[in-house]
């Protein structure tokens, strides 16, 4: 019995779009709680995507602070 607990293409291309999504969230977000939990978020699923072997390169950049307004 094998152990299938890859990512399928489809699956991979969703997380991607994800991150980019979460990111952009980050980057605009003005309510600290949010925003805290949106950087938790993108943590987790950049952990979780590197054991997955997907590479997050093209993808990840620093998370730009917005100041308050």
């Amino acid at each position: 019995m094998t152990n299938d607990s890859s990512l399928t293409p489809e699956q991979e291309h969703l997380l991607l779009e994800s991150y980019r999504t979460l990111t952009d969230l980050a980057e605009t977000c003005r309510v600290p709680a949010v925003s805290a939990a949106l950087r938790g978020a993108l943590a987790e699923l950049r952990v979780a995507l590197d054991g997955q072997a997907v590479d997050l390169e093209d993808y990840y950049r620093p998370l730009r602070t917005v100041a308050a307004a």
